[in-house]
């Protein structure tokens, strides 16, 4: 009998060699190449210079399964069940713009799902609510959790606190005249 490790030993004689096609030459002659630009997110750069009377605003709460139900947005959007959507995120949010080929769909129900690898980015969780807002026009639709919108709105009221007057506060018509 022959130990096992005398087996599955590698003869001494052999050696490794690299192959040259399988291993790009690093330090040799590069052609002038010049860099791509980062893409822009496709749902992203719809949302360039939106109007704010463009948006429709809503809530919703996301189910155990990670759907999303609500119709008025939808049928604002002119989604419909079966249409094909693209999500991504960023910033806390998840950006969902219709797309012939999409990897995701509305279900028969009228619902979106939202993958969980997006929600766990977002910090996106089963019972706090959802703020959705549909720019009408550019066809995208944005999912807030509360708490993002909650945190724009704090900063927002900090600016208000310490800034002396806000413009949008003064009426010229019911601006009370001083003697």
């Amino acid at each position: 009998m022959t130990p096992i490790g005398q087996l599955s030993a590698r003869p001494s004689h052999v050696q490794e060699r690299l192959i040259g096609a399988l291993i790009p030459d690093a330090l040799g002659p590069r052609a002038d190449s010049v860099p791509a630009p980062m893409p822009v997110l496709p749902a992203l750069s719809r949302l360039d210079h939106v109007a704010p009377v463009s948006l429709l605003v809503s809530t919703c709460r996301m189910d155990r399964s990670g759907r999303i139900h609500e119709r008025l947005l939808l049928r604002a959007l002119g989604w419909e069940p079966g249409d094909r959507v693209d999500m991504d995120t960023i910033h806390g949010m998840i950006l969902i713009a219709t797309t012939p080929t999409g990897p995701h769909g509305i279900d028969h129900r009228g619902a979106i799902k939202l993958p969980a690898t997006l929600r766990r980015l977002c910090n996106i969780t089963y019972g706090p609510p959802l703020i959705l807002a549909a720019a009408i026009p550019k066809q995208v639709m944005i999912v807030h959790p509360a708490i993002v919108v909650a945190d724009m709105l704090a900063k927002h009221y900090t600016h208000l606190i310490h800034t002396e007057q806000p413009a949008a506060a003064i009426d010229p018509e019911h601006e009370e005249e001083t003697p």
